[in-house]
């Protein structure tokens, strides 16, 4: 083995709901060569057509694709399928894989899965969460968004949406999907993928998502104001008003222990209402920014930038939030820094 072997192997979780697209595209990428170092976990695996790029079966349950995918099936506990796989890498059962994706049935909720691998020791030694990929369809994506929260909740914890069908679509209604879309999850890139191209390097090409995701472009993106929907659009359904995204910024450098026990908390209080939170942090004696991502009530290990994608350095968080407003992540703040500079958030 050599060093990259002891690397945390980048998971991706691929989610969207029932009847989005979601085989299609994972039928899309495991098609193509540049994604033979890739093992792939489906939670349907029985009601999946893979059928004609199965070459071989190198155990019950994992199948090996024509591709070098290796693709096997996940019960209720993904976790002991992980495990199992992981395990079959080691010993060498199953060729050396260096990404997981884990496809989701189309009501499943990804936070919980990424909490069990923030949570889980031996997981989160062996896997690095990439990002999440939420895929939408076009034409029905309205109407899964009025009648089921599965559909709200994927689209809020997603990194990247896809939006699936979006040929069949009118282009008034791809404009409103994409205008609650973006009012969802105003930090995930929307892409729509064309009939051929290279959609796997597009999507997994990077193996640090923090890196690519935190250029001066993009997080501009991320942390201006939310615009309003124009009035000829429908843009909020009776589930949408439930959601807002916010962004608290702080000019001065904060130490990091005291932002540390205020954000661990804050997520363990009230991580069930904070589906996504994540910002660069103005760190007393750093140059560099600190990045934090959370999901619910778990944090990711913190990491750093080797520079600041504006000029001036401040700390900037970004949250998607359920029933939980800015004013309340202030008064968090006030109430566990005791005022002491709290005043300088806005």
């Amino acid at each position: 083995m050599n060093d990259s072997d002891h690397l945390p192997l980048a998971f991706t979780l691929l989610t969207g709901f029932l009847g989005s697209g979601k085989t299609t595209l994972l039928r899309r990428m495991l098609a193509d060569p540049s994604m033979g170092d890739t093992a792939v976990l489906i939670n349907e695996f029985g009601e999946i057509g893979l059928d004609h790029l199965l070459v071989s079966s190198l155990t019950e349950d994992v199948v090996l694709l024509e591709s070098g995918c290796i693709c096997c099936s996940v019960g209720d506990d993904f976790g002991l399928a992980l495990e199992s796989l992981l395990s079959r890498r080691r010993s060498g059962q199953v060729p050396p894989f260096r990404r997981v994706v884990l496809e989701t049935s189309g009501i499943a909720d990804p936070a919980p899965i990424q909490q069990r691998i923030l949570t889980d020791e031996r997981l989160s030694r062996q896997l690095s969460i990439h990002s999440v990929i939420t895929v939408v369809d076009a034409v029905l994506g309205a109407g899964n968004l009025d009648r089921h929260l599965e559909c709200v909740g994927q689209i809020v914890v997603a990194d990247r949406i896809i939006l699936s069908k979006a040929e069949l679509a009118r282009d008034a209604q791809r404009d409103e999907l994409l205008c609650r879309l973006r009012k969802l999850n105003p930090t995930a890139p929307i892409m729509i993928p064309e009939p051929v191209g290279a959609l796997p390097e597009n999507l997994f090409g990077q193996r640090e998502l923090l890196q690519s995701e935190f250029t001066q472009q993009r997080w501009t993106a991320m942390t201006a104001p939310i615009s309003r929907p124009t009035p000829a659009l429908r843009a909020e359904s009776t589930h949408d008003h439930r959601y807002s995204t916010f962004v608290i910024r702080y000019e001065e450098p904060l130490d990091w222990q005291d932002f540390a026990a205020w954000i661990e908390n804050l997520l363990l209080a009230r991580g069930a209402s904070i589906l996504r939170m994540k910002g660069l942090i103005y760190v007393t004696g750093r140059t560099n920014p600190v990045v934090v991502q959370g999901v619910q009530h778990c944090l990711y290990p913190p990491s750093e930038l080797s520079a600041w994608p504006h000029p001036t350095p401040r700390t900037e968080l970004v949250f998607i939030t359920q029933d939980f407003p800015k004013e309340a992540a202030l008064t968090s703040f006030h109430q566990f820094m005791n005022g002491s500079t709290a005043s300088g958030f806005t």
